[in-house]
């Protein structure tokens, strides 16, 4: 019997070729720092576009400039950067695999240095911005983030819908939101960056509210498209008094228009997080177990949606255990994937499976 990990999956209205993905890794690489993909982007999605991927997710994607991560990140709130990334999109798809894309905000953590440039929040006067967040509360060894007013959050929200619509025009098989590793959308959802008494905070169905209004919103700028909704959580926060993974079961109950949901953890703020083999594998497990059965949007067909696993998966015996136990529909490589951008064709080759998308070319290295 051939192995669960290179059979195909129907994600929403798509279907993946196999269930090895590419999660949205941030690369930091536009110089120009205008959001616009360059021949870097290009020649980093092309080489995984030829690794035998079931779908590949395009990093962290502001919508909004504020909303960068640091001045090197994509954007996708003017046309330029849309006209940028359609090759891209189309390169990925023409050699098999789904094309995604995360859209995010930064929140209180925009603005800051990549790689080893520094620590913290860039100042104004030397390119970084203002950050903005639910409450003024800084995250340690960064600026003190603006509150946002209501307005202001409906702005966001409008921007995120914006950017969905864009990405679906241009190809884009999947659309994923950011909703983890403490991005705005995090720090809504959790007491510990969420201190507001309005409709948007004050208690955790309040907290939720922005993570559900940014998904109802995408779900209606993509109403007539074919894209797959995805959306990204951390299902903790490993911290006393922040998200448990009883409140990520609770929301991911309460958003039937999302055909994917991919867990992470963490990333809120410092945390003693026990970082080892496949370490947040059991938190998909209890929101693919909890979402069993349960009603989806239309574009799903009445399935339940597709859940994800993902954090140090580094060998096919372990991601095909995964699989088989029912632990996860998908399993995310990241790190692997940089290093092996063909790392689908290596685990093929490990467990005995002839893929008929191996490109003739790359036969003879495997």
């Amino acid at each position: 019997m051939s192995p669960a990990l290179f059979s195909p999956l129907r994600v929403g209205t798509k279907v993946a070729r196999n269930r090895l993905f590419v999660p949205p890794m941030c690369q930091y690489t536009l110089e120009n720092r205008d959001g616009v993909a360059n021949y870097e982007t290009a020649q980093h999605y092309g080489a995984l576009a030829r690794g035998g991927w079931g779908a590949i997710i395009v990093e962290a994607t502001a919508v909004a400039p504020a909303g960068r991560i640091t001045p090197w990140d994509l954007g996708l709130w003017n046309e330029r950067q849309a006209q940028a990334l359609e090759p891209i999109v189309a390169d990925i798809k023409a050699h098999g695999a789904l094309a995604g894309i995360q859209l995010s905000h930064a929140g209180r953590k925009a603005a800051t240095y990549r790689w080893n440039q520094g620590s913290g929040t860039i100042p104004t006067d030397q390119g970084g911005w203002q950050p903005l967040a639910p409450s003024e509360l800084a995250l340690a060894g960064h600026a003190r983030p603006q509150a946002l007013s209501e307005s202001e959050i409906e702005q966001i929200i409008a921007a995120f819908a914006k950017a969905a619509k864009v990405a679906s025009e241009i190809g884009f098989d999947i659309i994923q939101i950011h909703g983890a590793h403490g991005y705005l959308l995090h720090e809504f959802r959790s007491a510990l960056s969420n201190q507001r008494s309005d409709a948007w905070g004050g208690s955790q169905g309040a907290r939720n509210r922005m993570s559900e209004k940014t998904v109802q919103a995408v779900h209606e700028a993509l109403a007539g498209s074919d894209s797959v909704l995805s959306l990204r959580l951390s299902a903790t926060d490993w911290l006393e008094g922040g998200l448990e993974l009883s409140d990520t079961v609770s929301l991911t109950r309460q958003l039937p228009q999302v055909d994917w949901f991919d867990i992470s953890s963490g990333g809120l703020a410092p945390a003693p997080i026990p970082v080892g083999p496949g370490y947040q594998v059991g938190f998909a497990q209890a929101v693919k177990s909890a979402l069993a059965g349960t009603a989806v949007s239309a574009s799903a067909a009445g399935s339940a949606p597709v859940v994800s696993a993902v954090g140090l998966i580094t060998n096919p015996a372990s991601a095909e255990q995964i699989l088989v136990t029912n632990q996860a529909d998908i399993v995310e490589v990241g790190r692997p994937a940089l290093a092996n951008p063909r790392l689908p064709l290596s685990w093929a080759k490990e467990l005995g499976v002839k893929l008929d998308y191996m490109p003739p070319q790359y036969a003879r290295g495997f």
